[in-house]
């Protein structure tokens, strides 16, 4: 028996070093979070930050903000294997009490993960002047709380539900809350947080649930009012009855807290200085793009790495494309988003994919991101560095042109000097170089020219299958508008990206009703492109269908002026 029992401790061992050999380790990663993204003067806010890795992190930083006390810390560790990999995630939990009110930014920490230095991404956090009561005795209020009431289309704002409850009493939720209304969309709200507070002498239960709000329409829009359900025991006061864990409730009632509703005004995006790749990122980023190897043999790609980061409607942002594209191809890469935070609005998004040199070039490709600054109220267009590479080879050379057999006489005395053949041969041919090479630029221009409105075509081709089969109405318009500028680019000789509305509608002598149609065409497109967040089932009807179908007919019959 003795011996099973050894040789059973000896198997259970050698699996359990087998397992501890077979996991690996998770990719090591450190985020911080607020548990609200604002608070009142004197009312406590966790700052959590978290670090995944194999081990724990040595001596976490501690935030020192001017204006934020730090009240108290605490820690807590997790380890769990999924799919063989080992997660150690370690939280550190510090509360702070703003001193007063104001706009803060914990700003970003650097920790060491594995003997990596990382860092977390800035964090924001509004201090207002604090909560005061309704009227004194209120058992339960409520109210949405949304910092800006002028937003851009497109730019995502924080929103919080707070609701008050009487800390006297116990309560449930009976379901999430929800933000519904037209003219905005809105993600899931968050699981609820609770603190206490004090309001004019009194200790309330601070309920609040944050999501994130996108306008898609200009306008007044309304906001709310958003009920919540809840199950509450009050305590009782005339006639003291305790339960078994001593505390004096009475019955659970079902009862129901209403947010009030408000307005919030949406402005349109500017049309004046919008930059001809802007895909609707609005927000506040930052971009850099790096490429390997610096070395490369013509013809063999860079793979370059593009870094948008920042807060705002980061699923509008596509891939930033090449400031300036000539001697170069380039290709689509799939993204990647690293921000599960303020409901993903705040994070990284990375695009990976390699850039082929065509010609001998001296420098990375330069890339160029372009978002609207709704703080600034304007675009803004940056540009990656332009780091050192070195191309080798040369470019593969045209096959040469047959000899010329060329029989050089006696020159005649009558005609002048006598020239030696090789004389007489560079004379006349000194200019062929040049003349050739005239010819080569005017026939590369021109295939060049050729091959972009080849490209335009069968674009266009795309797009207009696109109007006719995509169920999706942001899709169809979107597709719709691309059609309109390709086709203006086509009768110009110039960029369909230049095209806007106003350039299309000066293009053409249109009767009224053509360009309110027109107008609403890219207006309605512009509301769903730029408004952030899905709109969930958004499927065209036959009927709308055929009304971008008749507004693109209509346009192509007007002649061009």
């Amino acid at each position: 028996m003795a011996i099973r029992a050894f040789f059973q401790l000896a198997s259970v061992f050698t699996a359990l070093l087998l397992l501890a050999v077979w996991v690996s380790a998770a990719e090591p990663r450190v985020r911080a979070t607020l548990s609200s993204p604002t608070v009142g003067v004197g009312e406590s806010v966790n700052y959590e930050l978290t670090v995944e890795g194999d081990e724990a992190p040595q001596n976490p930083p501690v935030p020192n903000v001017d204006g934020l006390e730090v009240r108290g810390t605490s820690q807590s560790s997790q380890l769990s294997i999924i799919n063989t990999n080992v997660t150690r995630r370690v939280t550190v939990t510090y509360t702070l009490v703003p001193k007063r009110e104001g706009k803060f930014t914990i700003p970003e920490m650097e920790v060491v993960v594995d003997g990596r230095r990382m860092k977390t991404q800035p964090v924001m956090l509004t201090v207002t002047a604090g909560e005061s009561m309704k009227e004194e005795g209120d058992f339960a209020f409520a109210k949405i709380w949304l910092e800006k009431k002028s937003l851009y289309i497109g730019e995502v704002a924080s929103i919080e539900l707070r609701v008050y409850l009487d800390a006297s009493a116990d309560w449930q939720l009976r379901s999430s809350p929800n933000l519904n209304g037209d003219g905005f969309t809105t993600q899931p709200m968050s699981k609820p947080g609770q603190r206490n507070i004090q309001l004019a002498g009194k200790t309330y239960h601070l309920v609040s649930f944050n999501t994130v709000i996108t306008p898609g329409k200009a306008g007044t829009l309304n906001i709310g009012p958003v009920p919540v359900g809840l199950v509450v025991s009050k305590p009782l006061r005339n006639q003291p009855r305790f339960d078994i864990f001593g505390r004096n409730t009475g019955s659970a009632l079902e009862t129901t807290v209403n947010a009030p509703a408000f307005e919030i005004q949406v402005k349109p995006l500017p049309v004046e200085g919008r930059p001809m790749d802007f895909s609707g990122a609005v927000g506040k980023f930052e971009f850099d793009a790096t490429g390997r190897p610096d070395r490369v043999k013509l013809g063999q790609p860079v793979t370059m790495k593009l870094t948008v980061k920042g807060h705002g409607n980061f699923d509008r942002i596509g891939q930033p494309p090449l400031a300036d594209p000539d001697g170069w191809t380039s290709y689509t890469a799939k993204p990647q988003f690293d921000g599960a935070e303020n409901g993903g609005t705040t994070g990284v998004k990375t695009f990976e994919l390699p850039v082929t040199p065509t010609v001998k070039k001296t420098a990375m490709p330069v890339f160029a991101f372009s978002f609207f600054d709704p703080e600034a109220g304007k675009y803004v267009t940056l540009k990656s560095a332009a780091a050192a590479l070195t191309v080798e080879g040369d470019p593969v050379a045209a096959a040469p042109s047959p000899a010329l057999a060329v029989e050089l006489g006696a020159v005649s005395a009558g005609f002048g000097p006598r020239m030696s053949p090789a004389v007489l041969f560079g004379t006349m041919f000194a200019p062929l170089p040049l003349i050739l090479a005239a010819m080569a630029w005017r026939a590369r221009k021109r295939d060049g020219k050729a091959a972009r409105l080849a490209a335009l075509r069968k674009e266009q081709a795309a797009m207009m299958a696109r109007v006719k089969s995509a169920s999706d109405r942001a899709e169809v318009l979107d597709a719709a508008v691309k059609t309109l500028q390709i086709q203006a680019a086509l009768e110009s000789g110039r960029d369909g990206t230049e095209w806007d509305l106003a350039g299309i509608l000066n293009s053409r002598k249109l009767d009224a009703g053509a360009e309110e149609a027109v107008r609403e065409l890219f207006e309605a497109r512009n509301e769903r492109l730029y408004a952030g967040a899905s709109r969930g089932d958004d499927r065209i009807s036959d009927r709308e269908r055929d009304q971008v179908l008749d507004t693109l007919a209509n346009l192509q019959k007007v002649p061009r002026i």
